[in-house]
């Protein structure tokens, strides 16, 4: 039997934070708290001074996998994910071929099987003509039903408010959302582009991709989820008026709430302006807009109205980063930096370090109904991140480890650093390097009952 015994360290176990030992046995967390005697057999870790959190678990993420692996595999991000703390994802669908039919999750699911470091889980798609599909899998095998309202490229585009309700009724899982409303995003760019030219500035995609484009979108998702029952998370809300509406909808706690909403990273940790530091590596969607909207972002979670927190990990290659508006594609990296930066919201003081952990720990194990993983405790999987919440861990170039090399964090020192990682109690990650050898990712377990 594989033992790990984790020595003096302070552990967050929902609530609260107790001192003593932590024990794992082959996948599973055995004992927790007070002094646990070792035997020839276990590992030992000293922890002293380092606090042990739930493996955290990052809902939203696009691993690019497969279809545009130039940008990112499975393979690498689950690796930069494990360097961050991260022991679990789930990947969205707007792959190449997307994730709209059974045999395009299957294929997913057997390369991750063969390639992931992480435990993994994957959304379904909906396209408008592939209900029969969404109807016909196994709730099982899927984290969620991801449609996008708006505002997308290729097939993944759901705006008939017939296929809508149609979409969220087709199985009884979350359904996760993209809200943008495409024609005042056209209308916006139409007007961009007359004012600049190809010239367009990088703080004006706030303009174009609108909070009244987000608004719009996110009030009809609320009305469609209201007639068909079905139960909403809204992704990367980006606007202080969202968070307000989502209050409505506060009743129960993570698991039993029928709409809730995610906090985005880079809306989370940056404004508009950030825009002329960080010009394209900022671009994405929807647009990170002002700081009284990042404010109400980081409230909102830490009231619970926004119940979850993932990074919306979207690498591109650093060509497609550098370029001119136009020319710019939309997405940010940041699944390794996740704990590091809801950490640096803690010690800031604008988030309790239990909303910060629990954000991307507990609730989202509550929301998507995974089993046994989340959490600390007995007889639940060992997924475990132990940082050192006092030593800084400046972002470089070379500390970058997602396939496409590039991070808006790049030059920033947070103020805590990530040391170890367990994934199913294997030590995955040691003094802030891989451990070589076999893969530990497991397929996520949901309870569908």
């Amino acid at each position: 039997m594989r033992k790990l015994l984790l020595k003096n360290a302070d552990i967050f176990c929902d609530d609260r934070i107790i001192q003593g030992d932590l024990l794992t046995e082959d996948r599973f967390i055995a004992r927790v708290g007070g002094s646990i005697p070792a035997d020839a057999q276990t590992e030992v870790i000293n922890c002293e001074g380092l606090l042990v959190l739930p493996g955290l678990i990052d809902e939203h993420v696009h691993f690019r996998d497969p279809g545009m692996r130039q940008k990112a595999t499975i393979r690498s991000e689950s690796r930069a994910a494990l360097l961050g703390g991260v022991t679990s994802f789930m990947d969205m669908p707007n792959t190449n071929p997307p994730t709209v039919t059974r045999k395009a999750l299957s294929d997913k699911l057997g390369t991750a099987a063969l390639n992931s470091a992480a435990n993994y889980a994957f959304y379904m798609g909906a396209s408008g003509d592939n209900l029969e599909e969404l109807k016909a899998v196994d709730p099982r095998l899927i984290a969620g039903i991801k449609i996008y309202m708006g505002a997308t490229t290729g097939s993944l585009l759901v705006t008939d408010e017939k296929q809508l309700v149609q979409a969220f009724s087709a199985q009884n899982v979350l359904i996760a959302v993209h809200c943008e409303d495409t024609p005042l995003i056209d209308k916006n760019t139409r007007r961009a582009r007359a004012d600049y030219g190809d010239d367009i500035p990088f703080d004006v995609h706030p303009v174009i991709r609108s909070r009244d484009a987000c608004i719009k979108s996110s009030q009809l998702a609320v009305a469609v989820a209201l007639a068909t029952g079905a139960r909403l998370h809204i992704l990367h809300v980006s606007t202080r008026e969202e968070v307000q509406m989502l209050r409505a909808y506060m009743f129960g706690n993570a698991k039993t709430r029928q709409i809730s909403g995610e906090a985005a990273l880079p809306h989370l940790m940056f404004s508009d302006c950030d825009y002329q530091r960080l010009g394209g590596f900022l671009k994405c969607n929807p647009a990170v807009k002002t700081e009284l909207d990042r404010r109400a972002i980081v409230q909102g979670l830490e009231d619970g109205v926004l119940t979850t927190a993932g990074t919306d990990h979207a690498p591109h290659e650093l060509p497609a980063k550098a370029g001119n508006y136009a020319h710019c594609a939309s997405g940010c990296t940041g699944v390794q930096y996740l704990l590091s930066a809801l950490m640096e919201l803690a010690r800031r003081g604008e988030l309790s370090l239990e909303s910060a952990v629990r954000a991307a720990t507990a609730n989202v194990a509550d929301r998507y109904r995974i089993i046994k993983r989340g959490r600390i405790q007995e007889g639940f999987y060992a997924d475990l991140a132990i940082v050192d919440p006092i030593r800084p861990h400046q972002v470089t170039a070379s500390d970058i480890a997602s396939k496409c090399g590039w991070s808006p964090f790049l030059g920033h020192t947070f103020p805590s650093s990530v040391v170890h990682t367990v994934v199913n109690g294997n030590l995955a990650v040691k003094n802030g390097a891989l451990v070589p050898g076999e893969l530990h990712g497991m397929r996520l377990e949901f309870d569908r009952d």
